[in-house]
């Protein structure tokens, strides 16, 4: 990957990012930043903008450390159906960590039931992505997705998922969404070799 792709790939995460976080405002707070005066309005979607733009950068952070674990792992297990036997196993791993500590920690007077909804909703994400990446790249790319938008994005979602409050838990899974899938997407034309 030269210096150029990878910054082509940065600035328009970056980008992604704070457009995530400009629908974060739109979808949840328009009603807020529209009673006061415009600059009120403004500044508050450049906060939002901003926040946008911060939570790309803890995405292309997972982004880039799920490339070097990927990398590691594949020199350490020589077997590549062992390797995506590992990454299955982690992401249903994940799956009930999603569900159980967060019941642990957060409802246990309450019932089970609601903290299966953002376990769902990511895995759902996660799957038509990977779908979406094996149409236009090969059938291998299915697994590594898979794992990277469910297990990693689950990771950086982790500061939003500690609280009990759905305003905070999607206005991280917004911008952390548009940037996981971009990146995930672009990769294979980053990496394309120019002739």
């Amino acid at each position: 990957m030269s210096l150029r792709k990878y910054g082509w790939l940065f600035i328009t995460t970056l980008l992604l990012g704070g457009l995530g976080g400009i629908l974060v405002a739109i979808i949840f707070d328009l009603e807020k930043l529209t009673e006061g005066s415009m600059g009120n309005f403004f500044v508050g979607m450049l906060m939002y903008l901003l926040y946008g733009m911060t939570i790309s950068i803890v995405s292309q952070m997972g982004f880039f450390a799920y490339m070097t674990v990927n990398y590691f792992a594949k020199t350490l297990v020589r077997s590549p159906s062992l390797w995506r036997s590992i990454q299955i196993f982690l992401v249903v791993f994940v799956f009930f960590d999603m569900i159980y500590l967060r019941y642990n920690s957060l409802g246990q007077d309450g019932s089970i039931w609601p903290y299966f909804i953002e376990p769902i909703m990511l895995l759902i994400v996660a799957v038509v992505t990977a779908y979406g990446k094996v149409s236009v790249t090969n059938r291998t790319a299915w697994v590594p997705t898979l794992f990277f938008m469910f297990v990693v994005t689950a990771l950086e979602w982790i500061p939003a998922l500690k609280e009990n409050n759905v305003h905070a838990t999607l206005s991280m899974l917004v911008p952390l969404l548009f940037c996981n899938v971009w990146q995930v997407m672009q990769l294979h034309r980053v990496l394309k070799q120019e002739s």
